[in-house]
């Protein structure tokens, strides 16, 4: 599952001094509420440590409690402590938590005990329609996440998705539950200082007879690994994450899109398929690079999102790919840039992306003020106070005003690059055992990465072992 994200507590730590700073004078944004909206003295809100940018989060608090009076009180854990908390209030119907932050897997197994949001949504006495602009969440970021079925949690909305239909989510039978914060989602990192470098150009030009470029597709994106590979000098082409976890399934399910197949890798009808032409044809081309082409560094098959970062900003390759914006080491005198990740042979292009919701819980005693606290802290007001911790925003506005905010553009061109990349990316399966599958696809993944496995039998094993976990989980047998 979505874990690990310890390389961004420093900055974001900083991020966040920097914000309190920038806001502590600034008007406080208004809250997206009517003006006979309940007044409550308190409320808990269960929030991640790390993964959803709690520092961000904190900067928003105390605007909060400003503007309303109400106080929150944060109660952030690590991801799987998280999740097991997470489920088991929910599963004890306990009223203590008002807000819960939700990470996308999880939705399709408490669609029955978050509460559903377009009543309140369509109620002109509990949301004034005009502050919430539900228009202005991303569409794809807003049906991927909030969107459900509540009976058939495994379906995906099936109207049109480039905008934010609450009419058509209603008469489709689905429901929202939730309003998206912190959308992640799969960018390139490079450097600088070796892309621009004017010997390095010309090297490149003088052997593959074209400029040296940010790679666009899959294939540009091995000759630039190639040339950067010298195993003498402690430099590699690029990171991967082909360690045992979630990020090795992320690897996969992005090439496996812009290879032309499916990302979700389990469609909403339970058909895998993962297990293809192009699933093979992208896990293949995932071995050549570690095997191969040995464009990755040593350690690459027992690599998580932590090490590959540290890695990149170690200076030890010339690209990596994450969810976050990085910084070289002080020492290299570097910049990094952003690009999203490359496309396949016919120009797909499908990076992973997820994103965190906040949610009501349905057992709470204070439901019409944790809703009001859920539109403000996702306002596009909250959301760019917050961009200094490196909030990643759900809204377009907030991606706009990001291109001039002195809180976003301190990171480069990442913003303009993650909006581009949530715009094309492709979310998980919505099934209630995701992470059993995930666990079957990653193993996979790293059973071929390290050579125990070819890639046409790590999926076909795959394949039967997705099947019968689906079927264990009640799903029917495809």
């Amino acid at each position: 599952m979505y874990h690990g994200l310890s390389r961004r507590i420093a900055a974001v730590t900083g991020g966040a001094l920097l914000a309190t700073s920038l806001f502590s004078t600034a008007a406080v944004p208004a809250l997206a509420q009517s003006p006979a909206a309940p007044a409550c003295d308190s409320l808990n809100m269960l929030y991640a440590t790390v993964e959803a940018d709690v520092e961000a989060i904190k900067v928003g608090i105390p605007l909060y409690e400003q503007a309303t009076g109400t106080k929150i009180n944060l109660d952030s854990q690590p991801y799987n402590a998280l999740q097991q908390k997470v489920f088991a209030e929910l599963a004890q119907q306990s009223p203590f938590y008002d807000i819960i932050i939700v990470d996308t897997p999880w939705m399709p197994a408490i669609t029955n005990q978050v509460e559903p949001l377009l009543s309140y949504i369509n109620d002109p006495a509990k949301t004034d329609a005009a502050k919430l602009a539900i228009d202005d969440f991303i569409p794809k970021v807003f049906y991927d996440t909030a969107v459900y079925n509540q009976a058939q949690s495994n379906l995906e909305y099936p109207g049109d998705q480039s905008k934010v239909d609450l009419a058509g989510i209603k008469d489709a039978g689905f429901d929202v539950f939730g309003l998206p914060l912190q959308a992640n989602a799969l960018t390139l990192s490079y450097r600088k200082d070796l892309f621009e470098n004017p010997d390095e150009q010309a090297a490149f030009k003088a052997k593959y007879g074209r400029d040296l470029t940010v790679p666009a597709t899959w294939d540009e994106f091995t000759q630039v690994a190639q040339f950067f590979t010298r195993p003498d000098q402690n430099l590699y082409g690029t990171t991967l994450m082909a360690g045992t976890g979630d990020w090795a399934t992320d690897d996969f399910k992005t090439l496996l899109a812009g290879f032309g197949g499916n990302g979700k890798m389990v469609d909403d009808q339970f058909n895998r398929v993962f297990n293809s032409p192009e699933g093979i044809q992208a896990l293949t081309y995932y071995n050549d690079l570690i095997n191969v082409k040995q464009v990755t560094p040593p350690g690459t098959t027992s690599s998580s999102w932590d090490e590959v970062s540290a890695a990149f900003v170690a200076g030890q390759t010339a690209m990596s790919m994450n969810y976050h914006s990085e910084a070289l080491s002080p020492e290299l005198k570097g910049e990094v840039g952003y690009a999203p990740v490359p496309a396949g042979p016919t120009g797909a292009r499908g990076p992973h992306f997820g994103t965190w919701m906040l949610s009501v819980n349905k057992f709470s005693e204070k439901k019409d003020c944790a809703w009001q606290a859920i539109q403000w802290f996702t306002g596009s007001d909250a959301q760019k106070a917050m961009l200094a911790t490196q909030l990643h925003p759900s809204r377009t506005s907030v991606y706009e005003d990001a291109k001039t905010d002195p809180n976003a553009t301190q990171f480069g061109n990442f913003y303009e690059v993650l909006g581009q990349s949530l715009a094309t990316g492709v979310g998980r399966p919505r099934l209630t055992n995701y992470g059993e599958v995930d666990q079957i696809i990653f193993t996979a993944v790293n059973s071929v990465a390290t050579g125990a496995s070819t890639p046409a039998d790590a999926l076909a094993a795959a394949d039967a072992q997705v099947k019968d976990a689906l079927v264990k989980a009640g799903y029917p047998a495809k």
